[in-house]
């Protein structure tokens, strides 16, 4: 059964590697600000959570 399974997944790079059809694929300018966006507000989050956390370190710090 697993020489069948690693044939049959052989087989299935092979099929889609030498593809070589056009995607017929279109992205519109507002999907591509869309993604533009979310890539910009998840790196600003990520900026703000490190920040809330130097502060609170900071904070309880001076506290003590």
């Amino acid at each position: 059964m697993n020489r069948y399974l690693k044939l049959s997944f052989l087989a299935l790079l092979v099929i889609l590697f030498f593809n070589n059809q056009d995607a017929q694929a279109y992205i519109n300018p507002g999907s591509g600000s869309y993604i533009f966006q979310t890539i910009i507000g998840g790196v600003l989050s990520i900026f703000y959570f490190i920040k809330k956390i130097f502060t609170s370190i900071f904070k309880k710090k001076n506290n003590d």
